[in-house]
């Protein structure tokens, strides 16, 4: 045999048989050749490694339909049968080490001329690992859509473009449609837009680091713009972006509450501290004017101007009592006082200082409505309130004064409100006069804000009412829209409906001048003042510049002390402590508090019929009047 010529291939002839056999034992895919009833024949070894055997020898003759399972396999063998092949079917298989495979198989029948399957040529794909990382991706995005759609917060799935691809139910509820309603639908729709360049320069940040937060106020149809923060995340799922959208508007409202209760109370502290000093010296200027007045003839030419001078400062002395009602530093004397009976009494004096093209109406509520609270200072706080109203009313209309007991859960307590109560009455003065701007109802209980033009308002009458109600263990919210007329709303504890007082027992007492009274004031020139106007009303007088002093003086003269006139606030004790360490030993002592400064809003005992309270600043012959009309009472023993 000669060589073959330069330049030409050789090819080695290769049997059929042999070649189509190494390309069935060489392949990656498993081979199997079966009969109908299920005995596999032949296969290769990707089809013996695939079931967990280790050579084709182990497979052969065993029964496939075993392995798929008996309806499986009759499943399978029917459409081998009808169609003549299988393309892609999905199955299960159970390896020799009965693990179960996931497997895609496709199969061609070979069939007799009578037309009856006689073979069947399987060509199989272990699937598994592609079929669990799909399982997983769709148990992924079943958890999401669950997760999706009954979150509490809204959530939007976005384009690039920020059009609503899917969203949830709540979504739905925040913006005032259906869910299905948004779809398609730009989401700077609903979005209150000041600053379109920010908004599109938050969205670049988005796409560049993948994730971005801001606040936005969005619209609805169904209710009021609501402040929203949105927390963006970019590619959540291919070139979608999710935005959860939580609604902070009742968070906002509440931060801004309390940073101006805060506010408020640091103004209280320094207006507090101020008014008790100013009452000090008021009181002492007061005192000496009067005084002196006493002094002058009407013809006397120095007259007028004490007179003057007692004025500027009976109006000095109401404008640090208000400052004293906003700061919650006054002296209360709280009495049990139904609210219903305080409200139409109240009706018939505020008539009088309305005008006649306002209607003023009281309803009480059914049932007693008792509170604890200073009688005279929830006057002031109503006379106030109805005043504002009447001002909001310039072309005539509507006040209603209205009283209700509520229980807790009727109440939104402030976070701020030191104690709660199960029940509370509810008092509320409503007008239907011009409303109030938004911008102004932040502001209404600050001290000198006021609405009114320049000369005609303080500034001072509504933080007095708010310091008041606050210092009573209440708190007070106000309603209101310009055009829809405004309502203030107060709440005060309840006390129980049936209460009974303590057993009282007279004791004699002659009320006479010239009877000892025991002074304690740490102010030195309040001190002399009061000292020399008791004096020449013909009464002796025991000076004591502390309680530590008065109860010396207490020990060597007790038994002659009719009176122990006291102020509240003072270094080592306060006034009441120090009554209370002299009343255990006179139990029919009478007590006298003067003051116009509590320190924490200490109240005095207004129930107790040998206790009486006068506030600073007063009168000379306002003091004279009471002390007599106290040492006048027949003293009670408790």
């Amino acid at each position: 045999m000669s060589d073959p010529a330069p330049g030409r291939r050789v090819s080695l002839a290769v049997p059929d048989d042999q070649r189509y056999r190494a390309l069935f034992e060489d392949a990656s895919i498993g081979i199997h050749v079966s009969l109908p009833d299920g005995t596999v024949v032949d296969c290769n070894p990707a089809f013996a490694r695939m079931l967990g055997y280790t050579t084709p020898a182990e497979v052969i003759g065993q029964d496939l339909a075993a392995m798929r399972g008996g309806d499986a396999h009759a499943a399978w063998l029917a459409m081998v049968r009808e169609h003549g092949r299988v393309e892609q079917h999905r199955g299960t298989m159970i390896g020799g080490d009965g693990r179960r495979v996931r497997v895609m198989c496709s199969a061609v029948g070979v069939f007799e001329r009578s037309g009856a399957l006689s073979e069947i040529r399987g060509f199989t794909v272990d699937v598994t690992t592609t079929t669990e990382a799909e399982e997983q991706l769709k148990d992924r995005e079943r958890r999401f859509r669950a997760v999706f759609v009954d979150a509490a917060d809204a959530m939007v799935i976005l384009d690039d473009h920020r059009m609503i691809r899917d969203a949830n139910r709540a979504a739905g509820l925040l913006l005032g449609e259906a869910p299905d309603d948004l779809l398609g639908q730009p989401f700077d729709d609903y979005i209150v837009i000041a600053d379109r360049e920010q908004l599109e320069a938050g969205w670049r940040e988005l796409l560049a680091f993948g994730e971005a937060k801001r606040e936005h106020h969005v619209r609805s149809r169904r209710q009021p713009e609501r402040l929203v923060e949105c927390s963006y995340r970019a590619s959540v799922h291919g070139e979608r972006h999710l935005c959860i959208a939580r609604d902070i508007t009742d968070r906002r409202q509440l931060e801004e509450r309390l940073v101006q209760s805060e506010r408020i109370e640091s103004i209280g502290r320094l207006a507090g501290g101020i008014a008790h000093d100013f009452n000090n010296l008021l009181t002492a200027i007061l005192g000496y004017t009067e005084l002196l007045l006493n002094q002058r003839g009407p013809d006397d030419a120095d007259r007028q101007d004490l007179e003057e001078i007692q004025k500027a400062g009976q109006r000095a002395a109401a404008l640090t009592q208000r400052l004293l009602a906003y700061s919650r530093k006054q002296v209360l004397v709280p009495k049990e006082v139904d609210l219903n009976v305080a409200i139409v009494n109240l009706r018939s004096i505020l008539s009088r200082v309305i005008r006649a093209d306002i209607a003023l109406t009281a309803i009480p509520c059914d049932g007693p409505a008792l509170v604890k609270i200073d009688p005279t200072q929830f006057e002031q706080v109503v006379t106030n309130l109805v005043l504002n109203s009447r001002d909001a009313l310039p072309a005539g209309g509507h006040i209603r004064l209205a009283v209700a007991r509520v229980r807790l859960s009727q109440v939104e307590v402030p976070i701020d409100q030191p104690t709660r109560a199960a029940e509370y009455i509810r008092v509320s003065v409503a007008d239907d006069g011009v409303g109030i701007p938004p911008e102004a109802r932040a502001h209404l209980f600050e001290p000198f804000f006021t609405t009114k033009e320049l000369g005609k308002g303080t500034g001072l009458g509504l933080a007095s009412v708010y310091g008041i109600v606050r210092q009573s263990n209440g708190f007070i919210s106000v309603d209101s829209e310009p055009g829809r007329g405004t309502t203030f709303t107060m709440h005060f504890p309840a006390l129980a409906g049936d209460r009974a007082g303590g057993t009282t027992v007279p004791t004699a007492s002659p009320g006479d001048a010239g009877e000892t009274i025991l002074l304690v004031e740490d102010e030195d020139s309040v001190r002399v003042i009061v000292g020399a106007v008791l004096r020449r009303h013909g009464y002796r007088v025991l000076e004591a510049a502390t309680p530590r002093a008065a109860c010396d003086l207490f020990a060597a003269h007790g038994p002659d002390v009719s009176l122990l006139l006291t102020d509240v606030v003072m270094p080592e004790m306060n006034g009441p402590a120090l009554a209370q360490r002299l009343v255990a030993v006179r139990p029919g002592l009478r007590v006298l508090f003067i003051s116009g400064y509590a320190d924490g809003g200490s109240p005095v005992d207004g129930t107790n019929p040998n206790v009486s309270f006068l506030s600073k600043p007063f009168q000379a012959a306002v003091l004279v009047a009471k002390v007599r009309e106290i040492l006048a009472r027949p003293a009670f023993l408790r």
